[in-house]
């Protein structure tokens, strides 16, 4: 598996980062873990292209989530010399197809020449030869919210989407490759439905995780060699900051 990070931010527009999302290469197939503003910007920074997208799964609604996803289906649909027909596959949590029923195909029509496919996830599923599940997480109470879990080969990929510390997100990242986790605020700045830094490095540590990538970083001044340290006084494993356009092989 290929994973690249498309946007390590928030919904706080920033220069640095972008809002939330991941390219995740697995087998045959090239996805999108959540797809925030710029999203379909960084694929074409990285020499790829939203052409190829086989799937998104999105882990809730909030809008820095799901900013690109009108912007994809339509992009899909007016490129020039190109006419997209394998079916695009989008998975979200409870509440998610009402949402883009709602929301996203009322503004992007739906497409004539390919089919858009939708399905709430519930815990196990199978995608395209990849096992995959995923796990309610403490968020919002407006809105229903999960982490992925991909496993294929051999290798692990967990990404938790925003998050807060409960034992939910520390079974299902149990001795993962590779967790990418919300990982919002330091200690002192902790705010709830997201994870300090200090609360990352317990979960991951708990988890027996093999490496530990902090993303959702908001902007907070000074804060990053804090994040790092915070993080690695509970865990001594491989711990990282996610940085926009990182790429990482599991």
């Amino acid at each position: 598996m290929k994973l690249i990070v498309l946007g390590s931010g928030t919904g706080v527009p920033s220069l640095e980062r972008n809002a939330p999302g991941y390219y995740l290469q697995v087998l045959d197939r090239e996805c999108l873990v959540d797809c925030g503003s710029g999203t379909l910007l960084q694929l074409e920074r990285m020499g790829r292209s939203c052409q190829h997208i086989d799937a998104v799964f999105i882990t809730h609604t909030h809008p820095d989530h799901i900013g690109d996803l009108i912007p994809l289906i339509h992009a899909l649909k007016v490129i020039p010399g190109f006419r997209r027909e394998k079916v695009l596959s989008l998975f979200g949590p409870p509440g998610f197809k009402q949402f883009f029923d709602n929301y996203i195909a009322t503004v992007a029509s739906l497409p004539k020449h390919f089919g858009v496919e939708i399905q709430e996830v519930d815990r196990v599923f199978e995608y395209a030869g990849v096992h995959c599940q995923c796990v309610p997480t403490v968020h919002s109470e407006s809105l229903h919210s999960v982490a992925y879990r991909f496993e294929v080969g051999g290798r692990t990929v967990v990404l938790s989407g925003d998050c807060d510390y409960d034992e939910g997100i520390i079974q299902h990242s149990s001795q993962a490759d590779l967790l990418v986790l919300d990982c919002s605020f330091i200690n002192a700045h902790k705010y709830p439905g997201h994870c300090s830094a200090g609360e990352c490095g317990r979960i991951a540590a708990k988890a027996g995780v093999k490496r530990l990538l902090l993303t959702h970083l908001y902007p907070v001044h000074g804060a990053e060699d804090s994040r790092l340290g915070e993080a690695r006084a509970e865990y001594g494993g491989d711990v990282r900051l996610a940085e926009d356009l990182m790429e990482i092989e599991v």
